[in-house]
């Protein structure tokens, strides 16, 4: 199980805190700890749910960089974010969701094509006044369809 730890710390570049306690890491960093912890248990799929707020902009990218390595080597990632452009190329399929319900569901290219998700959402959009857009995105990769 430690080397295990070791692996899941690396995976996510931050096998030099594993000697530092959790409450004196920035906010970036005890993430960071916390999806190494689950990745010690190598399960088939992560959901984030805007994992990048209070992240600053160093962190963000770092964070952007390693979910599309976590990705890349196969486990499935589930993204609920506000924001388009965490997308990583790696999520192939988007739900766009409002007021609890799908408005869109799709593939990526679909789905984020201009004006599309202002359609999808009959003019509520994120970078409108009293719009809101919840991007709901997963990769799928061994689960079955367990997304849809």
């Amino acid at each position: 199980m430690r080397e295990q730890a070791k692996a899941s710390l690396a995976r996510v570049e931050a096998a030099h805190l594993a000697d530092r306690r959790l409450d004196e890491m920035s906010t970036g960093e005890a993430r960071r700890i916390l999806i190494a912890r689950a990745l010690v248990t190598e399960p088939r799929a992560l959901v984030f749910d805007e994992p990048t707020t209070g992240l600053d902009i160093v962190a963000r990218g770092r964070f952007l960089a390693f979910t599309r390595r976590i990705a890349q080597q196969g486990t499935t990632i589930v993204l609920i974010t506000h924001h388009v452009e965490e997308i990583v190329p790696e999520i192939d399929r988007v739900v766009l969701l409002q007021r609890g319900r799908i408005a869109a569901d799709g593939v990526k290219s679909a789905i984020l094509t201009p004006g599309a998700p202002e359609r999808a959402l009959r003019g509520a959009c994120y970078a409108r006044p009293g719009g809101r857009l919840l991007l709901r995105a997963g990769f799928r990769r061994g689960l079955g369809g367990a997304l849809r």
